[in-house]
């Protein structure tokens, strides 16, 4: 991913050359050449290919830990990215991969097998549930940012307006979501008063990838301290 950066960043204007209406108008000059529609299918391809990675990481990491919690020997094979062979990356699997975030949430584990393996206070057990609960929390920024949104009645202000009225014989939390499905109002927001909530939840959202890597680097070490 980081060759896939660098690669776009070596052909793209430089902002320091030119002046601001002169850079901009080389920037989209240049979004319309070959060079940066194969660099940015380069890094599309490079950032799809790291969630599969991270995704079959989180799975291996998870069972290694599980089988030596309960006192098994390691498995035969460990689960594996699931990516097609060959180098022609078909664009369908890049947008599958975004959609499904190569099924990281179904691979989150809960904190509770390394203590098998040492008391709360040891620093390595005490490192992988701290990066087991940090991944939980990635798992509720995915499942409830989307459930701060309302529909809303723009006054020409950022974000301001009126909130739409809870519809009669439904639930607050119901009229949000009815609201929101039948397209009411001219504008979608995040409910007043909850921007800190979203901003934990998207920060938690996006560190999902990062968070599997840690974990995984916590739980190697772990293993690594109790094979005698």
């Amino acid at each position: 991913m980081d060759e896939a950066k660098s690669s776009d960043s070596a052909t793209r204007p430089k902002r320091d050359d030119f002046e601001p209406a002169e850079y901009q108008r080389q920037v989209r000059a240049y979004v319309q050449t070959p060079e940066y529609k194969a660099a940015d299918r380069e890094l599309r391809v490079a950032v799809a290919l790291s969630k599969a990675h991270d995704a079959a990481l989180l799975r291996a990491a998870h069972q290694l830990l599980n089988r030596r919690a309960g006192g098994k020997r390691p498995p035969r094979r460990l689960p594996q990215p699931r990516i097609l062979p060959g180098s022609n990356v078909p664009q369908w699997w890049i947008e599958t991969i975004n959609t499904t975030y190569a099924g990281i949430w179904r691979a989150i584990p809960a904190p509770g097998p390394e203590l098998r393996l040492g008391g709360p206070d040891d620093a390595l057990v005490h490192e992988v549930a701290k990066q087991a609960r940090l991944l939980q929390a990635s798992r509720v920024g995915h499942r409830k940012r989307d459930s701060l949104y309302e529909a809303y009645i723009p006054d020409g202000t950022v974000s301001g307006g009126r909130s739409l009225p809870p519809i009669r014989g439904l639930s607050p939390e119901a009229s949000r979501r009815a609201n929101l499905l039948l397209g009411r109002g001219s504008g979608m927001r995040v409910q007043p008063g909850r921007d800190e909530e979203f901003d934990q939840l998207q920060t938690d959202y996006f560190a999902v990838w990062d968070r599997s890597r840690a974990y995984a680097a916590a739980v190697l070490a772990l293993l690594r301290d109790r094979t005698y």
